[in-house]
């Protein structure tokens, strides 16, 4: 595996995906920029994994504020097939915290149990604040 950065990361992938990785905190950062497609969303979820893998991150901060909501379809394809596969690659669940708008917040509800941590969350601080929580379970697998 590679170094892992110690400044920020940064890379675009295509118009639709800003993702960063932040070692300050050790956090994959992923923006979404605008409404996508299924085909998309699969492109930028396997983005994400590709740099998680790089920089060995499994706490991921996704900002769906600037998208649509995912169809069920996709949804299910997240929880059913890329988090499993992505738990194998990273050796270990994801941490995947969702900021949303409050709107979506409302029209998504709670997030479909399934393997890793999945939570949304409408305010930064308190999303940043989970996903800390969350790597002190992964890096004490006891506490957890």
């Amino acid at each position: 595996m590679t170094a892992v950065p110690t400044s920020n990361y940064l890379q675009q992938e295509a118009d639709f995906l800003e993702l960063r990785y932040r070692p300050d905190v050790q956090l994959l950062v992923a923006r979404w920029r605008r409404p996508v497609s299924g085909a998309e969303l699969r492109q930028g979820y396997y983005a994400m994994l590709r740099l998680a893998r790089e920089v060995n991150c499994a706490c991921w901060k996704v900002d769906l504020r600037s998208r649509n909501a995912p169809e069920e379809a996709d949804r299910n394809w997240v929880t059913a097939e890329f988090l499993p596969s992505a738990a194998l690659r990273l050796d270990g669940p994801v941490c995947l915290g969702y900021l949303l708008t409050p709107s979506l917040l409302a029209q998504l509800g709670t997030p479909t149990a399934g393997p890793g941590r999945v939570a949304f969350f409408s305010e930064e601080g308190s999303l940043t604040a989970w996903l800390m929580q969350c790597q002190s379970c992964q890096a004490s697998p006891a506490a957890a």
